[in-house]
């Protein structure tokens, strides 16, 4: 006999084109007064043709009339409402508002419409009102919906996000990408530009940085004597290790702290860095008290990385990349983490820098800027739709595979939130390898697959019920989400007990519509990622050029070096390059003889002498009694002959045996 929950389920269809009766015209109504713009995103437009948000429609004239739509997102007081008030559309929250161009917003704004109540008629509502977001420390807009300050990573595989630490670029899922804002070229003045047009996105920048700062990163104990050096922490072929959870490194971290509610098992998570290539590593050491470690199982565990391996780079899993027994301790020596300094089982999956567990994310208070402690909140609609989307296509490639996920890995502490709302599922494989026996048959393996699908209908359950209460429920979600996705929900969870959505494939055509969002999404990304690679590779043409000339201005003649004789850099085409190094560099005001550091007379002058235009440009000596008149490519030309005869030196010196130098004597032009 069916569940209630099944039966439930039962009236999920994948979305089809709307067969009901037609729109009917759009009934009267005028424009609401427009709220002014000020510094710190007030009232932003008024009222849409047909009223205010959360009014019930009064009885128009057609059967199915249109609402119109409702303000953009404003500061605290809602737009007021048009002369013929229909609601709001359903599920479209308060959205935070917007400043006017240029200005500094100085936290996201209150306020925006929030959701319609229904009317007696089946005519739409007005749309919601769009919302802004926060500046970043570039000035990036980045959407608010990220993980905030102060989180700690909660059995992840990222670093432990520390208060002050920058916010992932991008984070909140959804678009995949900050909500730029458009940037005005004249609103520094004519001719004038941001120097970070030049450069990468400040808060990319901030994200690669932290990422190496993750990737080098070594535990050092405070309560050690800072007297003696810190003793080596090794754990097998890794070294470097750092904590990825809180109080992985102390001494028997293992045997104090509770299983892990996914695993059931206890474990220690850490970062480390491989002897072999110098990859950073994610590392789960599985307590040996819990797991004896075997020859049987080590077997296992290895047919289990080589079973996962086609998924290792796929964008939606952390790759497994190795398993192996371990004898070393995660601290000093004689202060195993395991008690007693026994062989572990040991798991190595990719690390993710920076990255948070949607537990993290979601489910746990967070810091705000100023310091208070809010509630958790579930995300977006918009974001929940891109983790299906995103958590599908794992399961998809996994079973695709004949592989399985396990509920485990679909815990809310198991799968990874980075950058630009990618998601990760973590900790694949590890289940396989210690549960053991034989392979499931073609039933079992089928039913194995149906728990998955249920497992992401509880993990996203347990999102969308974030905050309120301790029992997640479909009736919660009907209340503030759609009614698409409360259906998508029932059909996951009823999936184990038979119901009508059975494998990834109904799971697929489910999201069609939804994927192709999520595909618009990942392009954006892609375009904007290139577009900053290609900012850094016109800067490393650059450094190239700069390198060039500082090997050859002010150089000692080649034999003279010891009496420091600069005879050679200043004649000939040498002084022509330290004359154009001065004009470039060394530039003054007229008035009151300041320093100029305009980096966009470096960037044009570099790019002209690059290609050699046919440019004038007036050099004046440093006594200001000589000057000359030359081109960039004269100037060009002077810079290819001296750095082919300091070449041709430093290649000579190398046929009669003399020093290569750190670069192996390895010189390119």
């Amino acid at each position: 006999m069916p569940t209630k929950l099944a039966a439930n389920a039962a009236t999920f269809v994948p979305k089809q084109p709307d067969g009901g009766p037609q729109k009917g015209l759009r009934g009267p109504g005028g424009d609401g007064p427009s709220g002014p713009e000020g510094m710190s995103a007030p009232g932003g437009r008024g009222g849409g043709p047909m009223g205010g948000p959360n009014a019930a429609p009064a009885g128009g004239r057609m059967p199915a009339g249109r609402g119109g739509r409702g303000g953009s997102g404003g500061g605290g007081v809602p737009p007021p409402a048009g002369p013929f008030p229909l609601g709001g559309r359903g599920p479209g929250g308060p959205g935070p508002g917007r400043g006017p161009r240029g200005a500094m917003s100085p936290g996201p704004g209150v306020g925006g419409p929030g959701p319609g109540g229904p009317g007696p008629m089946p005519g739409r509502g007005g749309r919601g009102g769009r919302g802004g977001g926060f500046m970043g420390p570039g000035g990036g807009m980045h959407h608010p919906g990220g993980p905030g300050p102060g989180m700690m990573m909660g059995g992840g595989f990222g670093g432990p996000m520390g208060p002050g630490m920058p916010l992932a670029y991008g984070a909140g899922g959804g678009s995949h990408l900050p909500n730029y804002r458009s940037r005005d070229p004249y609103l520094l003045g004519p001719g004038r530009a941001y120097t970070g047009l030049h450069f990468v996105e400040e808060g990319l920048r901030q994200q690669l940085q932290h990422r190496s700062y993750m990737t080098t990163a070594q535990w050092h104990d405070e309560t050690a004597d800072e007297s003696a050096p810190p003793p080596p922490l090794r754990l097998g072929p890794y070294h470097t290790l750092y904590p990825l959870e809180e109080g992985a490194m102390r001494p028997q971290a293992a045997a104090s702290e509770l299983p892990s509610a996914a695993l059931g098992l206890r474990t220690v998570l850490v970062k480390g860095v491989s002897s072999a290539d110098g990859s950073a590593a994610a590392l789960r050491r599985v307590d040996p008290k819990q797991v004896i470690p075997t020859a049987e199982l080590l077997s296992r565990a290895r047919e289990t990385v080589e079973s996962w391996a086609p998924l290792a780079n796929h964008p939606n899993l952390v790759g497994l990349r190795a398993a192996f027994l371990a004898s070393d301790a995660l601290g000093p020596p004689g202060q195993a983490a395991g008690g007693d300094g026994a062989s572990a089982l040991v798991f190595a999956h990719d690390f993710h820098p920076g990255a948070v567990t949607l537990a993290a994310a979601h489910l746990v208070p967070q810091m705000t800027a100023a310091g208070l402690v809010s509630a958790p909140q579930p995300p977006p609609e918009e974001v929940v739709w891109s983790y299906a989307v995103q958590i599908t296509s794992a399961l998809r490639a996994a079973h695709g595979c004949g592989l399985l996920l396990r509920p485990a890995c679909l815990h809310p502490s198991k799968v990874l939130l980075t950058g630009f709302g990618r998601l990760r599922v973590g900790s694949v494989g590890i289940v396989d390898a210690l549960m053991g026996g034989e392979a499931p048959g073609p039933e079992e393996l089928q039913m194995l697959m149906r728990q998955d699908l249920t497992a992401m209908g509880g993990l996203l359950l347990t999102l969308c019920c974030a905050g309120a209460g301790p029992a997640p429920s479909l009736d919660l979600v009907a209340a503030h989400f759609s009614p698409e996705l409360v259906r998508l929900l029932g059909a996951l969870l009823a999936a184990a007990d038979g119901g009508p959505l059975g494998s990834w494939r109904g799971l697929v055509a489910a999201l069609a519509d939804r994927a192709f969002t999520e595909l618009d999404g990942a392009g954006v990304a892609l375009d904007h990622t290139v577009g900053e690679l290609a900012k850094e590779a016109e800067n490393g043409r650059l450094l190239r050029l700069l390198a060039k000339i500082n090997f050859v201005t002010e150089r000692p003649a080649e034999g003279s070096m010891q009496d420091g004789d600069s005879s050679w850099s200043e004649t000939g085409d040498r002084y022509v390059l330290k004359l154009f190094r001065d004009l470039v560099f060394h530039a003054a005001s007229p008035d009151t003889g300041a320093p100029l550091l305009d980096w966009g007379l470096v960037a044009e002058a570099l790019n002209k002498l690059d290609a050699g235009v046919h440019e004038e440009l007036l050099l004046l000596g440093r006594d200001g009694q000589s000057m000359m008149v030359v081109t960039y490519a004269d100037v060009k030309r002077c810079l290819e002959s001296s750095f082919a005869e300091l070449r041709a030196a430093a290649q000579a010196s190398m046929g009669r045996g003399g020093p290569m130098g750190r670069g192996g004597g390895m010189m390119r032009g």
